[in-house]
């Protein structure tokens, strides 16, 4: 088999034995299923590259071989950072999809803002949605 030869469904790939790329197979097929990432592609169908982003930047991450991943200017432990993007779930990804089309600031570093916004994600939802709650209520529903 050649370099430029198809590779089928089936058929062995010429580095199937490669066990980097079966790990990071493992990851992209867990968090495709983890994060229901075709049901947001269906409901967000104009945001589908930047949810393809978003699974390659958590595989990334988890298939680190790094000591520390730096978060939102943090040196974090990866085992740290794996296990936060371990507990993303869809609702997680809605919410960052959100928050990053709500956002008007000049993003320099895009791949850090989306590291940063999908590691604090777990921590910062529910205080999102409370904060969006209290002020509806306040102001009234528009």
């Amino acid at each position: 088999m050649s370099e430029t030869d198809p590779v089928y469904p089936g058929e062995d790939a010429p580095d199937a034995d490669n066990p980097m790329l079966t790990e990071r197979r493992a990851y992209e097929e867990y968090f495709t299923d983890a994060l229901e990432m075709e049901a947001l592609k269906i409901q967000y169908p104009y945001d589908a590259d930047i949810l393809e982003e978003m699974l390659g930047l958590i595989v990334d991450v988890c298939c680190s071989k790094r000591q520390v991943i730096r978060i939102a200017g943090d040196d974090k432990p990866t085992a740290v950072v794996k296990s936060q993007f371990m507990k993303l779930n869809m609702g997680h990804i809605q919410y960052v999809l959100g928050c990053f089309r709500e956002n008007t600031t000049d993003v320099r570093n895009i791949k850090q803002y989306l590291l940063a916004s999908l590691y604090n994600a777990p921590l910062t939802i529910g205080s999102y949605y409370a904060a969006k709650v209290n002020h509806d209520m306040s102001v009234g529903f528009k």
